[in-house]
């Protein structure tokens, strides 16, 4: 199976597949739409498949197949509740005290945790017992954009790997094999989030892709030095968090580009089309 860009993920966990020394506790971080869920599931395929072939999941087996289909019994994503959609303290103990079930139909049983943004200390403290002597068929892996939301005594005891965008070579070959995208929508997607395959996707189908409108439109107003038409620009961004979030996100690599042109002309790795 393949995973676009993600070898700075698949190597270390092949390596500890063939090794026989699986860890326990994984943390993947990254911004919105690099692929952390996917990378998840990478791995519990990684300790579930049927025909690993070097360390590498076949990604075709019953196992592989159930985990992508989100419909494998041991393979559990907790609910998350409230306005904030945070993992509670409740939660996490019937977690706690599920991992001491058997597995139902494996040799292991994984708990994804998506989205840990805002895991409060108290709800860590329960999680820091439990991944601390793990049962041997226990795994856990938790997502988030920073490290910085896990406490210092929970991060000790996970292996942390970031999620890299891919080039925008390898995004655009991971939006051309779906199938469903011209070549014109894969271009201004791949122009606007670069790498983040995710959020090209999110672009194409509609969502994001205002912000990318916006974020062109407040690009050509300094190049123009159109002062007017800048602050007109910014004001539609509105009160969305989300939006400034994107827009923030896209100007960064506009700049990236521009200093990376200014500084090494055409030898610069990556060139912004928005």
């Amino acid at each position: 199976m393949t995973l676009f860009g993600k070898q700075s993920v698949t190597e270390p966990i092949s390596a500890m597949v063939r090794k026989g020394r699986m860890a326990h506790g994984f943390l993947l971080t990254g911004e919105k739409g690099v692929g952390k869920q996917i990378c998840a599931k990478y791995i519990a395929k990684s300790i579930m498949c049927e025909n690993l072939q070097d360390g590498v999941p076949c990604g075709a087996c019953r196992q592989c197949r159930r985990i992508d289909e989100d419909v494998h019994p041991d393979v559990i994503t907790p609910e998350r509740s409230g306005k904030t959609l945070v993992y509670s303290a409740e939660t996490v103990r019937e977690m706690y005290d599920d991992a001491y079930t058997m597995p139902n139909d494996c040799d292991a049983k994984i708990y994804i945790l998506p989205d840990c943004e805002s895991l409060q200390e108290r709800t860590q403290n329960i999680l820091l017992k439990l991944i601390e002597e793990p049962p041997e068929y226990a795994y856990f892996i938790f997502t988030a954009q920073s490290k910085g939301t896990f406490l210092p005594t929970i991060l000790s005891r996970v292996i942390t790997l970031g999620i890299p965008e891919c080039s925008d070579e390898e995004c655009a070959a991971a939006l051309r094999e779906k199938g469903k995208f011209t070549e014109e929508q894969i271009a201004e997607a791949v122009g606007a989030f670069h790498g983040n395959i995710g959020r090209c996707e999110s672009c194409i189908d509609g969502e994001g892709l205002e912000a990318a409108q916006l974020c062109r439109k407040i690009v050509g107003c300094m190049a123009a030095s159109d002062e007017y038409g800048l602050c007109t620009a910014l004001n539609e961004i509105g009160e969305s968090r989300d939006k400034v979030r994107d827009i923030l996100g896209m100007l960064d690599k506009v700049m990236r580009d521009v200093c990376a042109a200014r500084l090494y002309g055409e030898n610069a790795d990556r060139k912004s089309v928005v």
